[in-house]
């Protein structure tokens, strides 16, 4: 028996939120160093903050891996290029419709909670699965990702009435 397997990722792109946050808490530390001249017990807390973002600074840089099999799809948070967390395992015969973001097919389900795990990069292929997630209960949701081509073609064969693929 055959089974169907591929992944994708997608890097997410850098917000300007976060690098604020970034300034910011550098901007803090630094500070803090400063005022540790007069201030002995500041030395500490500098100390303390520097070491947590260094330990922290990783989780800023995340990448979406999805992989899907047999007719699963899980999605994965790295987090630093090295910590990977699974967020999310769906199977695409509950979805009630996989297709490109700007797709018709998406237009009754955009008003949906959304849950982006793309790139944030506007000229990326960006797809949504309007489905029920296994802790939300009756509640949909609408997913956001960006699948490989050959993802898209796998999903088709498995389910061709939910899945869309983009018209060339």
């Amino acid at each position: 028996m055959e089974q169907s397997y591929t992944e994708a990722t997608a890097k997410r792109k850098t917000s300007a939120g976060v690098i604020i946050l970034k300034i910011l808490l550098v901007t803090i530390v630094v500070l803090l160093v400063f005022a540790s001249l007069f201030q002995r017990l500041l030395l500490l807390v500098a100390v303390a903050g520097g070491a947590a973002l260094i330990w922290y600074w990783p989780r800023f840089k995340v990448t979406w891996e999805y992989i899907y099999c047999d007719g699963q799809l899980d999605f994965d948070m790295i987090q630093g290029g090295e910590r990977r967390k699974n967020i999310l395992r769906i199977e695409i015969e509950n979805a009630d419709a996989i297709a490109p973001f700007e797709s018709e097919r998406l237009a009754g389900y955009r008003h949906l909670e959304q849950r982006d795990y793309s790139s944030r990069n506007g000229g990326a292929g960006l797809y949504g699965i309007a489905t029920r997630l296994p802790d939300k209960g009756e509640e949909k949701v609408l997913l956001l990702f960006e699948p490989s081509e050959k993802m898209v073609d796998m999903m088709r064969a498995k389910c061709p009435n939910i899945v869309e693929k983009v018209q060339k």
